[in-house]
């Protein structure tokens, strides 16, 4: 579409030495009061902000947290 070319053959992912230690999860609230609250219940639960943004009056959030082994 943009002018770049699709590999002829599935290109496999060699992921060896490369462990998955997070899992993330998304939050989308509305209000920043319902979003604040929502986020403190999740940082209870081992969730750590990563990243957050609104679009009038929807809060959205990006959250990790490790995995439990």
């Amino acid at each position: 579409m943009f002018g770049g070319k699709k590999p002829s053959a599935e290109v496999a992912f060699d992921n060896e030495g490369h462990d998955q230690v997070y899992e993330y999860r998304a939050i989308v609230c509305m209000g920043i009061n319902a979003f604040n609250k929502d986020v403190d219940t999740m940082a209870r639960k081992g969730w750590e902000l990563i990243n957050g943004c609104m679009a009038g009056t929807a809060h959205y959030g990006y959250l990790r947290r490790k995995l439990q082994p």
